[in-house]
């Protein structure tokens, strides 16, 4: 078999299947009911895993289906105990997971014993969380399913253990959260414009409370600028700041704006703003003594500035602190291109060789302009993920597979939805038919809704599939089929109703035939809620009657912001890029149960918003696409 570098990885998870016993100091800290939500049920609602009645459960169809238990507040969870439907002759396959406040992360990745329907105990190391899911992927044991049913559930976790704040720094390091190997922090402490600056290696050891640190629930790192701290040389304001250096940290390094490609991409958000002057730094392009331009908060309003000019671009005058959102630079060919989460927001001409990228919180208020004259008194910026990029070819964008690989020019069958009204018919596939008594509607995804022409319509540049209260919903086919190819699709999703079952998003490659078991399935982005923190997918083998797939999963990755979702089918392997970086590789696999992974005979991308409950009681949402690229 072909998978020959999975080995490892199954003797790790044949240490997790044997059920942990409890720690003697933990507490069942299990929510009421009404804190237990699903993505999907058949009747036997989620509530009925903490009824105490073992008579009763929770059924849920589908691989990924999943169980939350919102905690209510920040507490220490160390174990988590599970009671399975049948389960004497059934073993559940399941992760679970925790909310980090910001995406899901897996601490559990196994099996049900087969051999109780009462209470298992599956412990990992304790984390912080406000929320705990189930992530069911079927059973097996009497016979195979894709149904995933449990009784009781118990979470476990320290005694009288609820959220103290986010002032202790918690135990991680800012370098735990962000790649700081090639940055150097500067910190409003030290001699008068002689502020300290603490270097690579010591940074990745290094925290300060309470200018630069990690606070609860460990997810981002919090930079803090008070008003009378100390400033460097050139400035009058202070600042707790990353700039950028050479590779490894050591020597500070410039780059020109008129060869090559840099970005910097910034997940972020303000926090905190100074009294009698709101206004704080988040990000900003550095050439020279002097801004080139920054992403700049002045109370509710949000400015892209140019040079000296502050006030050059208005993003937003609503914004709301705590919100988190996206910033990147993209610098080439003398242009310095500006993007707020995804979308351009203006392009600056820029012609330097002295640039370099700096984050974190500058502060733009002192002691002469702010009062009171304090610790207390102080700008704050929370950045949850930091990227950095430099490369050689001019005008590539390196978020992109297709620039960054190398695959050429696109196929006209691509579409950059660049016209307004009904999907090109020429490129696209609609349903058709009049089921319901509407054209252009047929049976949705196992009978559940309905498919309908209506629900995909193209205005401002883009794609817009919509799954409506009703049931209704969008699907596409793109009329291309072929064997082995690449595609690259810029989408993102959202709920946009408050309540209801959640839709499926998916990019997907079906078989020419329809026949998936015989034929295979490339469910290569895949995620059941429009709101996922998390990249999911499925990869159905061909001839498997079972139908054998591989699942993989990337987190954190918001879906609600514009992602680069990329994926290469050739003769040698099945391959999945995010943002141009690729996630998983298949290949081979074939058994006395399946074929080679990457054998499909012939298929052609769709893309769905599946509806897997029903006619009615649905979570209205959106599915975005701004282009869709097909290569050879």
């Amino acid at each position: 078999m072909a998978f020959a570098v999975l080995a490892p990885v199954m003797a790790v998870l044949a240490l997790l299947l044997v059920p942990a016993t409890a720690h003697a100091a933990d507490v069942q800290i299990t929510p009421a009911a009404g804190a237990v939500t699903a993505g999907t049920h058949d009747g036997n609602e989620p509530g009925n895993v903490v009824d105490d009645d073992y008579t009763t459960r929770w059924s849920g169809e589908g691989d990924g289906a999943w169980l939350q238990l919102d905690l209510g507040s920040t507490k220490t969870v160390t174990h988590i105990k599970l009671a399975v439907y049948k389960g004497t002759t059934r073993q559940n396959l399941f992760q679970l997971q925790y909310w980090n406040g910001s995406s899901w992360v897996t601490v559990h990745d196994g099996r049900t014993s087969g051999t109780t329907a009462g209470l298992e105990s599956f412990a990992f190391d304790p984390v912080r969380t406000s929320k705990v899911r189930y992530v069911g992927h079927g059973y097996s044991g009497e016979g195979e399913g894709d149904w995933n049913s449990l009784t009781e559930v118990e979470v476990w976790g320290a005694p009288g253990d609820d959220d103290g704040g986010d002032d202790g720094g918690g135990a991680k390091l800012p370098s735990d959260v962000l790649d700081l190997s090639d940055w150097k922090v500067t910190l409003p402490i030290g001699d008068e414009e002689e502020p300290t600056e603490i270097f690579q290696p010591e940074l990745d050891g290094y925290s300060h409370d309470p200018f630069f640190l990690v606070p609860e629930p460990g997810d981002a790192v919090r930079f803090r600028a008070p008003v009378n701290g100390v400033t460097t040389g050139g400035s009058s304001n202070p600042r707790s700041e990353l700039r950028e250096m050479e590779s490894g940290g050591g020597d500070e390094t410039e780059w020109p704006s008129t060869s090559g490609t840099h970005t910097m991409t910034v997940r972020e958000a303000f926090t905190h703003l100074p009294e009698d002057k709101p206004e704080v730094v988040g990000a900003q392009i550095h050439g020279g003594d002097d801004d080139v331009t920054a992403l700049r908060l002045e109370g509710e309003k949000l400015w892209i500035t140019k040079g000296d000019t502050t006030n050059h671009h208005l993003i937003t005058d609503h914004y709301e602190l705590g919100t988190v959102f996206e910033i990147k630079y993209l610098v080439s060919d003398g242009e310095i291109k500006v993007y707020f989460n995804g979308e351009l927001e203006t392009t600056l001409d820029h012609s330097d060789s002295t640039n370099y990228f700096k984050t974190g919180a500058y502060t733009q208020a002192n002691c002469g302009n702010s009062s009171p004259c304090s610790d207390e008194n102080y700008g704050e910026v929370k950045i949850y993920g930091l990227d950095v990029t430099h490369g050689d070819d001019q005008g590539s964008d390196s978020t992109q597979a297709a620039d960054r690989h190398d695959w050429g020019t696109p196929l006209p069958v691509s579409d950059e939805f660049d016209y307004i009204g009904a999907v090109d018919p020429d490129k696209w596939a609609t349903p058709s038919g009049d089921v319901g008594g509407t054209e252009g509607c047929w049976e949705g995804h196992s009978g559940n809704g309905r498919r309908c022409a209506k629900n995909s319509t193209v205005a401002d540049g883009m794609l817009t599939m919509r799954g409506e209260e009703n049931g209704d919903t969008g699907w596409l086919r793109q009329k291309r089929d072929a064997q082995y190819g690449r595609w690259e699709i810029r989408s993102r999703s959202k709920n946009i109703g408050s309540s209801g079952d959640l839709y499926h998003a998916l990019h997907l490659i079906w078989p020419t035939e329809g026949n998936r078991l015989e034929n295979g399935e490339y469910d290569w982005v895949e995620y059941s809620d429009p709101d996922a923190q998390c990249l999911t997918a499925f990869l159905h083998y061909p001839q498997s009657p079972s139908d054998k797939k591989e699942h993989r999963e990337a987190c954190p990755v918001d879906m609600n912001e514009w992602h680069n979702f990329a994926f290469e089918w050739t003769p040698e392997a099945l391959v999945g890029y995010v943002d141009g970086k690729e996630w998983f590789r298949l290949a081979d696999g074939a058994d006395s149960d399946r074929g080679d992974i990457q054998s499909m005979p012939s298929g052609h991308l769709n893309i769905q918003l599946d509806n897997f409950t029903g006619d009615s009681g649905l979570r209205p949402a959106v599915f975005e696409v701004d282009w869709v690229r097909v290569y050879e």
